[in-house]
């Protein structure tokens, strides 16, 4: 039977007491010298010690768990967070839950319960689409629990809560501005669902340069997604048979699929019609195409989360009966990037 390495064996291999051997593997003041401190560290290493923690967690009161909670595990740019939160958090010490609540408030609640019934230390929550059109019950739900909670991507300006997201009022500006540099003055749109913050503050970004450049958005070429790669194929035919010379897609799954109905017609892109996405996701997962994009900065969205819900777990001894992340919430936006590859031409 293999032994189980413990404190206890450290302690002995080192020549010290079990209580020295705690405090230096759990990162605590201790007065013992760095010589000695770096000999425990590398005994434990190297007898393989496995920390208890379930132990830990008695002793910490933590539980080194935080929980992600997205609305559509199937949408590519939840997927690339998910995995850059992973990352961070990791990174921090933790390890991450995910669940997905299917775009349900009914099933974000569920989890909400489940979470807190598991004692993870802190949340990073997407909120459903449907909490994201009646934000009152999510806003019980948050305020009833006890650990923080970081809005991230969605809902994230209604300051109520501390939250991380893109500035996509200043996304949809840089897509226009860039197609307008270029020469294009027939500009078409596909946008995801409107009744999402996130996507009106990109069209309404977008849809203000134009107005500005005395070129405002045709509602004839305004036409309606679902932020999935049907969307952008099924509203091609209208936009190409309008004449539009360029559409921005607000995300990248819908510019991929303009792009497949554009080729299947027999034109091609940059060349018929120049297109750019939004969310800088398609390389990351496979599609090797050359789509110019709006980047989201993913990896920049992450850290902002991990810190702020790091710092808003290390004051939970002296704030947590005050739940700062509610009565005195942050919010941090993060400013997307043009990524010019080759899907734009110049008129």
């Amino acid at each position: 039977m293999n032994h189980t390495v413990t404190l206890k064996d450290i302690a002995k291999a080192c020549g010290v007491s079990v209580t020295a051997v705690s405090l230096v593997l759990n990162d605590r003041p201790t007065r013992m010298s760095q010589e000695k401190r770096e000999l425990i560290v590398e005994t434990a290493k190297r007898l393989h010690y496995v920390p208890n923690q379930a132990a830990r967690s008695l002793a910490t009161n933590k539980s080194m768990l935080l929980a992600l909670l997205i609305p559509d595990i199937e949408n590519m740019f939840f997927a690339s967070l998910a995995k850059a939160l992973e990352d961070v958090s990791s990174n921090n010490g933790y390890s991450l839950l995910m669940a997905n609540s299917d775009d349900s408030q009914a099933t974000e609640h569920k989890l909400l319960r489940q979470f807190a019934s598991r004692g993870v230390d802190g949340l990073f929550l997407i909120p459903s689409r449907e909490s994201v059109n009646n934000s009152e019950a999510l806003k019980k739900d948050v305020s009833n629990l006890d650990f923080p909670v970081v809005l991230t991507d969605r809902l994230v300006s209604d300051d109520w809560c501390d939250a991380v997201g893109s500035d996509n009022y200043v996304g949809g500006q840089l897509a226009a501005q860039v197609l307008l540099a270029k020469g294009h003055k027939r500009i078409a749109c596909i946008s995801g669902d409107t009744r999402t913050g996130n996507m009106n503050r990109r069209v309404a970004g977008f849809s203000s340069v134009l107005e500005k450049a005395g070129l405002p958005l045709d509602p004839n070429l305004n036409c309606s997604g679902n932020y999935r790669y049907t969307g952008g194929y099924h509203a091609a035919d209208h936009i190409i048979d309008a004449h539009a010379t360029a559409v921005f897609c607000t995300n990248d799954l819908m510019a991929l699929g303009f792009i497949q109905r554009l080729e299947e017609r027999g034109l091609s892109c940059p060349q018929d019609c120049s297109v750019i996405g939004y969310d800088n996701v398609s390389e990351r997962l496979g599609f090797n195409h050359r789509l110019t994009t709006l980047d989201q900065n993913i990896s920049a969205m992450a850290t902002a989360c991990n810190e702020l819900i790091s710092s808003r777990i290390k004051d939970m001894g002296s704030e947590s009966g005050r739940r700062p992340w509610i009565t005195k919430p942050k919010q941090q936006f993060i400013r997307p990037t043009l990524v010019n590859r080759a899907t734009i031409s110049e008129l």
